[in-house]
């Protein structure tokens, strides 16, 4: 290994804007996925980094340059390639003109041609040349990447969690150490630490968006198994809670925070954030009473006329309260049927009316009396059980646990985006099952609104977070999880 830096991560910080206006106003990030990160790629090195998922996902698409950091810079010696099995299982062309537009960015003339031709004799490309990329299963397009980065000479290759899709792990090894020989860098992103353990020269684990070791891959694994044994003594779900805590919270409150993301707040406020927010704050309140109390003055002496009865008051104050708690309702797993259609589960009902036993709801035109165990009823300002959305992601199906990102990206979106870029086993009014995945979307008109998936196998959710009913509604940082205990499936809502 050379001394010669290829790739260089500085300081690197990564957080969303803070939906919460007040918070924006205030100059504060959001969700914050990565923190202070310092990556250094050598020549020659494979450098294995262990994270989870979502961690990786953001690692990735800031060294690449898809991504622009918050915080921090990215310096390049060279170009990069950057491959990542989930950029393309919903690639709606062949792969015969993704492997000409890809290559096309790294080779021209006669040496194109000659790649071009050397790819087409391997019969995992030769045999599906024709075939659109959404088409091929997630081993066929790891191989197929697999061979295409053995055959571009770049400077610098990124590998994001490819060993999971790899049966040929050998195949792997041999590339990634050709890669090696001829002095290139390589950046292993893996959830698993096998690959690191047996490929990389060099480790970093990323905890909580946080460096929590840099060093020997030896040493690394000692820490890591040690870190493991340690988790697997957690009993219960509070001690779980508290496990890991100090580097829950450095992410949010150590000393360093305030000033490592001083330049977050410069970056994200206006100029009215560089005034002192609460002054202007105190001074619109104060404003908005004088005004007020004025114009209460002003109508009880110009204004004089019937006031209405106690009676009319409480009627019209408990319409109101009747219109702001009327939501809506999902079908249950039991099905209702209305129009002459029977509806699945979670099929979305407006409700019209209520009263103590029953529910009134609407489907097209049709509108149907129901009593209130044959609905789920759901109004997204009822004080619902609090939840971290991560929390609850550890009690699904591993489908959703390691591709939550991109199937989720979908929800709220036009249904017609997602039929052109998802292959559907079932697609109606109401519906549509993803085929060969384990998902189900719901659709509101052209939106989609909803999605359902598997929960973990041998579920114990119910144990560990005390369930009593056997549909429990929780509201997480971005939307709701409504979870069947019955079924042992959820639906999710993004708002």
């Amino acid at each position: 290994m050379k001394n010669k830096i290829l790739l260089k991560g500085l300081d690197l910080s990564y957080s969303k804007e803070a939906k919460d206006f007040k918070k924006r106003m205030l100059g504060r990030a959001g969700p914050i996925h990565l923190k202070n990160i310092n990556i250094h790629l050598y020549e020659g090195e494979v450098l294995g980094l262990l994270s989870d998922t979502e961690t990786l996902y953001y690692i990735k698409e800031v060294l690449s340059g898809t991504l622009t950091p918050t915080a921090g810079k990215v310096k390049t010696h060279g170009g990069i390639l950057s491959l990542d099995v989930m950029d393309h299982v919903n690639n709606p062309f062949s792969l015969d003109s993704f492997i000409e537009e890809l290559l096309e960015e790294y080779k021209s003339g006669k040496e194109l041609g000659k790649t071009i031709e050397l790819l087409h004799n391997k019969p995992v490309i030769r045999n599906n040349l024709s075939k659109k990329l959404k088409e091929l299963s997630r081993k066929q397009l790891a191989h197929i990447l697999l061979e295409i980065s053995g055959l571009i000479d770049v400077e610098i290759i990124i590998y994001n969690n490819f060993h999971e899709h790899l049966e040929d792990v050998d195949k792997f090894r041999s590339i990634v150490n050709m890669h090696e020989q001829n002095g290139r860098g390589v950046l292993l992103l893996e959830t698993s630490l096998e690959p690191i353990e047996k490929m990389a020269n060099y480790f970093t684990w990323v905890s909580y968006g946080q460096i929590r070791f840099e060093g020997s891959v030896e040493k690394g694994v000692e820490i890591y198994n040690k870190y493991l044994r340690d988790k697997s003594m957690v009993k219960n779900i509070e001690q779980e809670s508290l496990f890991d805590l100090e580097w829950k919270r450095h992410i949010y409150e150590d000393a360093s925070y305030s000033e490592n993301f001083k330049r977050l707040g410069k970056q994200q406020v206006s100029v009215l954030d560089n005034i002192n927010i609460r002054k202007i704050i105190i001074t619109l309140v104060l404003l908005f009473i004088m005004v007020l109390s004025a114009l209460v003055i002003f109508m009880n002496i110009s204004f004089i006329g019937e006031s209405p009865t106690f009676t009319e008051e409480q009627q019209n104050l408990n319409e109101d309260v009747t219109s702001e708690r009327l939501s809506y309702a999902f079908v249950d797993r039991d099905g209702l049927e209305m129009d002459g259609t029977m509806l699945p589960q979670y099929t979305l009902l407006d409700v019209t009316a209520a009263d103590e036993e029953n529910y009134t709801v609407k489907y097209r035109d049709s509108e149907k009396t129901v009593t209130r165990d044959e609905v789920l009823y759901f109004n997204p300002a009822s004080l619902y059980t609090e939840e971290d959305f991560m929390t609850l992601l550890e009690y699904t199906s591993p489908v959703i646990q390691n591709n939550y990102l991109f199937y989720s990206n979908y929800l709220n979106g036009e249904r017609e985006f997602l039929e052109q870029n998802i292959t559907f086993d079932v697609l109606d009014e109401n519906h549509g099952s993803v085929a060969g995945i384990p998902i189900t979307y719901h659709f509101s008109g052209d939106t989609v609104f909803s999605m359902e998936f598997e929960g973990a196998e041998n579920n114990t959710i119910t144990e560990d977070l005390n369930l009593s009913g056997e549909v429990t509604i929780f509201r997480v940082d971005e939307g709701f999880m409504i979870y069947d205990s019955v079924q042992n499936n959820w639906n999710y809502l993004r708002r």
